[in-house]
């Protein structure tokens, strides 16, 4: 990490955009097509003044002060993020969020008063079997299709028991640097 505090941000000739975080390098894949749903949700307005990756506490208080509230961060990256590396809970576009520490690609992200987790196609089906919505309907009356707006293998968490489990099937799925392009589910 950077002296001042701030993680040190750098754009690599892949186009991936990689911070030190939490003294070990991490990265989020900019490029590949799995990420692109998730990255033009995350990056739009004026979020995308903050940077694409930083370090979780690099703001003060980002339980408190990125735009979700607090219960949905604490379970993010608390309760279904402690079954994986500390390093991969950080802020993308200021949202708190979990990222794949090797190879980029997120898993999982904080949504205002919800969160939404990335699924294998297995577990995508047995969460929706199980009641796990794809859509929600906001205060300002606008409807989000998580599946449209995210990708093809996103949901809205539900505090299901499952879901520590399904995040670490994600999590083991994603772990090649050498996949496919294509989307899952």
């Amino acid at each position: 990490m950077a002296s001042s505090g701030s993680p040190i941000l750098r754009a690599s000739a892949d186009a991936r955009v990689s911070a030190n975080l939490d003294d070990s390098y991490m990265f989020i894949d900019t490029v590949n097509v799995r990420n692109q749903g998730v990255l033009k949700y995350l990056g739009r307005g004026e979020k995308s003044l903050n940077a694409v990756i930083a370090e979780r506490n690099s703001v003060k208080d980002p339980y408190l002060s990125q735009g979700s509230h607090p219960d949905i961060v604490q379970r993010v990256w608390d309760e279904i993020g402690a079954i994986l590396p500390k390093k991969c809970r950080c802020l993308i576009y200021g949202t708190p969020a979990i990222v794949h520490d090797r190879t980029g690609i997120v898993i999982a992200i904080c949504n205002g008063t919800q969160y939404n987790l990335r699924l294998t196609a297995d577990d995508l089906r047995e969460a929706i079997a199980k009641g796990a919505a794809t859509q929600t309907r906001w205060s300002n009356g606008e409807v989000m299709d998580s599946l449209e707006v995210l990708g093809a293998d996103w949901i809205f968490g539900g505090w299901y028991k499952e879901e520590d489990r399904w995040c670490r099937n994600t999590y083991n799925q994603h772990g090649s640097a050498n996949q496919s392009m294509q989307p899952t589910a």
